[in-house]
């Protein structure tokens, strides 16, 4: 809020601390319909992004979708780029309040993963996108598109990774996990099965992506647990 709010002092030559109390009401109305109508542009943004790609996010396309001129766009966004870097991020922010969020509330350890990778896999249909993953699917997208964005797209892949290696090690710690077990090569077919699930589910329409990569999850936790955890899964345990 405070970028934009300076961003509107700058524009009507005043400063908000001399403003009398009708100018401050007027003042912080400006602000917060200047917020509104940003995220209503990152909105739509990200639904269009989720189904049309990074690339298909034009200054154009988006105006049209949000129902304002491309001028009227300019006064948020600069050029595509800084549009698509900035519909990445509010694509992190969508994912922390459907996916990391409520994974946090689960007991440290193994409930934790296992409630991260739950709300991971599939997150963006019941985050209300009409596509899938635009992380997912700009990996390759801009897998040899060198620039910003694709900077703050590994930013994020790394990001993300260093947060499911983080719980890997934690269930580790807690015993849940094996104590020999590659946190990183853990993390790495974690990561393969969640890009097969997406392939499957937005490319081949698979109906069955979703019981897959749920099998496919468990077989990978079940060479990694540790001694003690097998022997309470046991059915002899």
């Amino acid at each position: 809020m405070e970028p934009l709010a300076r961003a509107v002092r700058k524009s009507i030559g005043l400063n908000a601390i001399f403003l009398d109390q009708t100018d401050r009401s007027c003042y912080y109305e400006a602000v917060g319909n200047l917020a509104s109508t940003r995220e209503r542009i990152l909105d739509r943004g990200l639904a269009l992004m989720s189904q049309a790609g990074l690339d298909g996010v034009t200054l154009g396309v988006l105006a049209d979708q949000v129902g304002m001129s491309k001028s009227g766009l300019f006064a948020h966004f600069h050029s595509k780029e800084e549009v698509q870097i900035s519909l990445l991020e509010h694509t992190a922010e969508v994912a922390a309040v459907h996916v990391i969020a409520p994974s946090m509330s689960a007991p440290e350890g193994l409930p934790r993963l296992k409630a991260l990778v739950t709300h991971w896999f599939g997150w963006a249909k019941r985050a209300g996108l009409p596509g899938g993953c635009p992380v997912a699917a700009g990996l390759f997208e801009f897998d040899d598109v060198q620039g910003p964005v694709r900077d703050k797209l590994a930013q994020m892949e790394a990001e993300w990774r260093g947060l499911l290696t983080k719980l890997v090690v934690d269930a580790i710690s807690a015993g849940h996990l094996r104590r020999d077990l590659d946190a990183d090569q853990f993390v790495w077919e974690l990561s393969g099965i969640y890009l097969s699930h997406h392939a499957a589910q937005r490319f081949l329409k698979s109906r069955d992506a979703d019981r897959r990569a749920a099998l496919a999850f468990e077989s990978l936790l079940a060479r990694s647990l540790s001694v003690k955890k097998r022997k309470t899964k046991s059915p002899s345990g």
